[in-house]
């Protein structure tokens, strides 16, 4: 699932993991293009884009980037807000179709709970996804709305 958008064909490489240097919690490495699509302008032009960078995914850290020199990009520095870092309702998890949590709760509360995990796949399937750009953690959301779906079913 973490590679829903890209070419099926295409050689995978492996998924580093470095450790976020303000929490010290795992954090998952993330394409450049991620960054490109999701810093602002003021952080993007500080950017070191021959460095690997990482995404933390801790809820009560407020780096969401840094690259392997430890140059952390904060929640103040993207341009959307950060499901895994944002509680509020209107805060998407799936970015490419509009998947907010306020919208999967309610599909959730009217007994059809499958309907967004049915939409994203379907969306998938047509190669319609752009989770580098779309997703500040630059992979496929499917993981995030199905463990938000059974958090609240």
């Amino acid at each position: 699932m973490a590679d829903c958008c890209s070419n099926p064909k295409e050689i995978k490489k492996e998924s580093v993991v470095e450790e976020c240097p303000s929490c010290r919690r795992k954090a998952k490495s993330v394409k450049l293009i991620t960054l490109k699509s999701m810093l602002k302008p003021s952080s993007l032009e500080t950017l070191k884009a021959k460095e690997n960078h990482f995404f933390c995914a801790s809820e009560d850290c407020d780096v969401v980037y840094f690259d392997m020199l430890k140059k952390a990009y904060l929640i103040s520095d993207l341009k959307v807000a950060v499901h895994q870092k944002d509680n509020s309702p209107t805060t998407p998890i799936c970015y490419c179709f509009d998947w907010t949590k306020e919208k999967i709760s309610e599909y959730v509360e009217n007994g059809n709970a499958n309907k967004p995990v049915e939409h994203i796949r379907q969306n998938i399937k047509e190669n319609r996804c752009g989770c580098e750009v779309n997703n500040p953690q630059g992979s496929c959301c499917l993981g995030n709305v199905t463990a938000f779906i059974k958090g609240i079913s």
